[in-house]
């Protein structure tokens, strides 16, 4: 895995730390959807400034991210976007490194952009 160029590091671990932020603000016990929604502008965000890069172009990347697409398959759209979020959080707790932390988020990035989509769809439907 290769990880993201050190002109946008800075500022993916600053968006990161948004997302948490926003995240932990919460005063409910079990994190809900519409929490996790609320950090979407911060995800595109992160998906603007690392796509500009090509980092989602590299053919390994590319694979991880559909691995990670299909790894959190559910039934409803509601445990889809929720697991996406746990398989995120899992995943990032086992870096090694600060850089390791944000290329992990960049390359899940795009699968939880596509979850939270795909959730908004079905529940203005």
């Amino acid at each position: 895995m290769n990880y993201l160029n050190d002109s946008i590091n800075a500022a993916v671990q600053d968006l990161i730390v948004d997302v948490f932020e926003s995240i932990s603000a919460s005063n409910l016990p079990k994190l809900q959807p519409s929490e996790l929604l609320a950090t979407q502008p911060i995800f595109e965000k992160v998906f603007k400034l690392v796509n500009a890069t090509g980092f989602y172009e590299l053919d390994d990347h590319l694979d991880l991210t559909k691995a990670i697409a299909i790894e959190t398959e559910h039934e409803t759209l509601e445990d889809e976007l929720m697991h996406t979020w746990v398989t995120m959080v899992t995943n990032l707790n086992t870096a090694t490194s600060q850089e390791e932390f944000n290329t992990r988020f960049a390359l899940i990035t795009p699968v939880i952009l596509k979850k939270m989509n795909a959730y908004k769809v079905a529940k203005d439907a």
